[in-house]
C-alpha cells in the first residue's frame, strides 16, 4: 500500500484516524496500541509474511536491551549480527552468490526470496536504537508494545526517513496530538502528494518510456532527457514521499526530522549531501564514518574512510555494482572537492567564498554532477560496461535516430510537468520564500493563508483526479 492510493487516501487512512482519536487523549496506552495495530495492517498488504520476521526482530532487540543498556559489548554485536542478518539474506545473499559463480566459477544456484518492502530503512532505524542504548543516548524502552511501534510506525515505516529512537522518544509514551498539528500535517501531506502525484509521476513516465526504447533509436538529447527526468523525478518522489510522512507523524503527535532541504540549489557537493536524504547520510556519518575516525586522522586514512563509507552507501542502495559505483563517484568527487579547496586556501589566504557571482556556475557545475550520478543510479547492472555505456551515450550519439519513432513516444504532455519541477527545486524557490519572510498588513497575511489553504485544496483534487487517471504510481525508494 503507498501513500499515493485510492486504498490509503480513502479507506485505510480515515478508519485509522476515526479509531486513534475516538478513543480519550488520557488513554495513552489504548491509542498507541490502535496506532500498533494499523501499522501491522499497513504493511500485511504488501509483506503478510514478512511481518513475522519484523516481529522476531523486536523481540530479539526487546531482550538484548537490558544488557545493551548496561554496556555489555557482546549484546551489543549479537544483537547487530542478529538485526543486520534478514537484510544480509533477502537483499544481498544472490548479490553474494552472483559474485562468487564469476570470481570462482562455482555453480550455486540463486535462492528465490522476494525482498521484504523497505528492509534498508527498518533495519538502519533499529540499529540506531541498540547502538544508542549502548552510548547511553536513550533509556531502554521497556514496554514491548511501544518499541514495536517504533519499528512499526508506519508513516515512515516504508521509506524513510530514518528515524532515530531519541527523536521521538518521548512521543512513543505520551499523546501530543493537537489541532494546530493536525492542520500543519494536513498540509504537509497534500504538498506530499502533490509532489509525488503531479510532478514525479509525470517525470518518472518520461523516464521509463524513454528506458523502454531501443536504444539505437533513443540519441544524445533524448538521453539527456531521460537523464535529467529522473533527477527530477527521484527528488519529487522522495521528497514528496517524506513530506506525506511527516505530515502523518504530525498529525498523530510525532515530529519527524527533515529528510531534504532543497538540495538541487546546492553549489558544492558536500553541500548537496548535507541537504538530500538527511537522515541517511547522517545515519552514516554517526554509525560508521565518526566512528572509523572520520576526518581526524591522516589524509591517507580519511581518504580510505571515505571510500568504504560511501561504498557502503550505494550497497545500502542496492545489491548491484552500478550502486557501488554511484557511492564511489560521490566518494572521487568529495574528495577531489576538498582538495581543491585546501589548495584554494592555500593559494589565497582567505579561504573560499562563494559570492553572488561565483555561486551560480557552482550550482550548475553540482547539478550537472548530480545528474551524472543519477544516471549511475538509475541502471540497475551489474556491469561497468553498461554503466560506461549509458554515460558514453550522453555525450555522443550512437545509432540511427529515428525522429518518427520519437515523435511517436508522445512525450510532449509530460514535458510541462517536469519544467515545473526543475523550477521548484532550483533557486528561484529561494526568491519565493525571501517573499515570504517579508513583513506585510494584516489582511495581506490573512487574505494569503486563505489563497494557499485554497491552493492546498485544488493541488489535492487534482492529485485525485490524476491517481484515478493514471497506471503508473510507483515509489523509487519502495526497492530499497
Amino acid at each position: 500500500m503507498v501513500f499515493s492510493s485510492l486504498s490509503f487516501l480513502f479507506l485505510f487512512l480515515p478508519i485509522c484516524l476515526i479509531c486513534y482519536f475516538l478513543v480519550p487523549k488520557q488513554k495513552v496506552s489504548l491509542r498507541k496500541y490502535i496506532l500498533l495495530l494499523f501499522s501491522l495492517i499497513f504493511y500485511s498488504c504488501g509483506e503478510p509474511l514478512y511481518v513475522f520476521v519484523m516481529m522476531a526482530t523486536v523481540a530479539i532487540t526487546f531482550s538484548f536491551s537490558y544488557k545493551i543498556e548496561n554496556h555489555s559489548k557482546t549484546a551489543l554485536t549479537l544483537s547487530i549480527c542478529l538485526i543486520l542478518l534478514p537484510l544480509i539474506i533477502f537483499k544481498y545473499l544472490n548479490f553474494i552468490i552472483d559474485n562468487l559463480n564469476i570470481m570462482f566459477e562455482f555453480n550455486i544456484q540463486p535462492v528465490q526470496l522476494a525482498m521484504p518492502i523497505g528492509i534498508s530503512f527498518y533495519t538502519f532505524q533499529i540499529l540506531t536504537y541498540v547502538v544508542d542504548l549502548y552510548r547511553g543516548n536513550v533509556t531502554r524502552q521497556k514496554n514491548v508494545g511501544y518499541l514495536a511501534l517504533y519499528i512499526f510506525l508506519f508513516p515512515q515505516l516504508i521509506a524513510g526517513p530514518i528515524v532515530r529512537y531519541a527523536d521521538i522518544e518521548t512521543s512513543l509514551s505520551g499523546c501530543y496530538e493537537s489541532r494546530e498539528k493536525i492542520l500543519e500535517g494536513s498540509r504537509r501531506f497534500i504538498i506530499g502528494l502533490a509532489k509525488k502525484v503531479l510532478i514525479a509521476n509525470q517525470a518518472g513516465f518520461i523516464v521509463s518510456t524513454i528506458g523502454n526504447a531501443p536504444l539505437h533509436q533513443v540519441g544524445t538529447s533524448m538521453m539527456w532527457l531521460s537523464a535529467i527526468a529522473f533527477t527530477v523525478q527521484i527528488y519529487f518522489d522522495f521528497s514528496g514521499y517524506s513530506d506525506m510522512a511527516i505530515g502523518i507523524g504530525k498529525i498523530f503527535g510525532f515530529e519527524f526530522k527533515e529528510n531534504f532541504n532543497l538540495p538541487y540549489i546546492s553549489a558544492s557537493i558536500g553541500e548537496f549531501w548535507k541537504r538530500w536524504h538527511i537522515s541517511m547520510s547522517t545515519f552514516f556519518r554517526d554509525y560508521l564514518y565518526i566512528p572509523m575516525g572520520g576526518s581526524r586522522c591522516s589524509f591517507g586514512r580519511w581518504i580510505f574512510n571515505m571510500l568504504i563509507v560511501w561504498m557502503v552507501i550505494g550497497l545500502w542502495h542496492g545489491a548491484k555494482w552500478n550502486f557501488i559505483a554511484w557511492g564511489l563517484y560521490y566518494a572521487i568527487l568529495l574528495i577531489t572537492e576538498k582538495l581543491i579547496i585546501k589548495l584554494y586556501n592555500l593559494v589565497f589566504k582567505n579561504g573560499i567564498k562563494f559570492t553572488n557571482i561565483i555561486r551560480p556556475f557552482t550550482y550548475l557545475i553540482t547539478f550537472f554532477f548530480t545528474i551524472i550520478g543519477g544516471n549511475i543510479f538509475m541502471h540497475d547492472t551489474n556491469s561497468f560496461m553498461e554503466i560506461l555505456y549509458y554515460l558514453q551515450r550522453l555525450f555522443s550519439q550512437d545509432g540511427v535516430i529515428n525522429p518518427v519513432y520519437i515523435r511517436s513516444l508522445d512525450l510532449q504532455p509530460y514535458i510541462p510537468y517536469l519544467l515545473i519541477g526543475l523550477v521548484l527545486s532550483s533557486p528561484f524557490i529561494l526568491v519565493l520564500k525571501k517573499i515570504k519572510q517579508c513583513t506585510y498588513p494584516n489582511w495581506i497575511v490573512v487574505s494569503s493563508k486563505i489563497i494557499h489553504d485554497v491552493f492546498l485544496i485544488t493541488i489535492f483534487i487534482l492529485s485525485i483526479i490524476f491517481i484515478v487517471g493514471e497506471n503508473y504510481n510507483p515509489f523509487i525508494y519502495f526497492r530499497f
